[in-house]
């Protein structure tokens, strides 16, 4: 409802006054208390205004802080899963080396057994048998003292997997932190729009000295979008096809001063995998009759390896949920 000018009023008391013959005017006070409060109504708007406009640009600083942080988040756990990934290539490969480590102990150890029961069988040979004794016992301790060493190495190797996985548990406590700041944003949006809704039953009241200080809707503060990008990235590391190529040329002296660090020798065949990840994979290769069996790191890009005969080569590795896959390839 729209209040009268004081002149107004003023002047229908004086006219009152005429009528009834004295009455004196008496609404000075009730004057006075209106402008205080339309007053006071016009500084607490201007004051309401300028904190919307504050909160407008902390919400906007806070969403900018969140973003960064969740991209600076997700390359790290990207970072860290190809890394647990690169360490989950070796210790297979080491796991490999240490089985055929521990059968190789076994036959030695058998080979011992043998060479006991020949002692005791024939006197004439016991100077022979003692030596070649003696020689196995040596190569039982090397191939023991290799043993504890990639025992060792294995160990450390889970030592860093274990700290990776640390690292990706605290990035994902960090991702929580993150998602209860946005839900607490969320509520002093919610508690800014009941403020504005009760400043817009205020605004009505005041006269046209704040006629064009409108404060924000409760519509445009519900606009204001509270999600931030990118989500967390918490997806299993995707493994790409390894693909398998049989150099034609691998015997000849351009490949060879080219590749020094293959060591080719004659009669060697070689084959090269590529591996399109950002990661190393544990592979297995073999050859189709069974001719050559062992197995290999391929690092990210290209890694060759060679084979005494040739034939149909096969080549295997595990995708990201842990199932074999295989490529052939045929070579001279």
């Amino acid at each position: 409802m729209a209040l009268l000018p004081a002149k107004a009023v003023v002047a229908g008391v004086i006219g009152a006054a005429a009528i009834t013959g004295g009455v004196v005017f008496t609404g000075g006070d009730t004057v006075d208390t209106v402008k205080q409060q339309l007053e006071d109504f016009k500084n607490k708007i201007v004051q309401y205004e300028a904190n919307e406009g504050s909160l407008l640009d902390k919400i906007g600083l806070i969403k900018k802080d969140a973003s960064a942080k969740l991209t600076d988040a997700n390359a790290k756990i990207v970072d860290a899963k190809s890394q647990v990934k690169d360490l989950e290539a070796e210790r297979s490969f080491l796991q490999k080396q240490i089985d055929k480590l521990n059968g190789e102990v076994t036959q030695l150890k058998s080979d011992k057994e043998q060479l006991g029961a020949d002692l005791e069988e024939t006197k004439a040979a016991l100077a022979a048998k003692e030596q070649e004794l003696e020689s196995t016992k040596v190569t039982l301790a090397n191939v023991e003292q290799a043993l504890a060493d990639k025992t060792n190495e294995l160990n450390e190797l889970q030592d860093d997997y274990d700290k990776l996985q640390t690292e990706y548990d605290q990035l994902e406590e960090t991702s929580g932190a993150q998602s209860a700041e946005i839900e607490r944003l969320e509520g002093e949006v919610v508690a800014a729009n009941d403020k504005v809704a009760e400043l817009g039953e205020v605004s009505d009241q005041v006269n046209e000295e704040t006629a064009d200080a409108e404060p924000l809707t409760a519509d445009e503060l519900d606009g204001i979008g509270v999600e931030n990008e990118p989500d967390v990235y918490d997806a299993e590391l995707v493994v790409q096809k390894l693909n398998l190529t049989y150099i034609q040329d691998g015997q000849s002296e351009e490949f060879k001063d080219a590749h020094p660090d293959l060591d080719i020798k004659e009669g060697d065949r070689v084959w090269r995998i590529t591996n399109n990840n950002e990661f190393k994979v544990y592979v297995e290769y073999r050859m189709a009759n069974g001719s050559v069996s062992s197995e290999i790191i391929a690092n990210p890009s290209q890694t060759f390896f060679m084979s005494g005969n040739g034939g149909t080569m096969v080549i295997k590795w595990q995708d990201e949920h842990g199932q074999w896959q295989q490529t052939t390839k045929a070579g001279a």
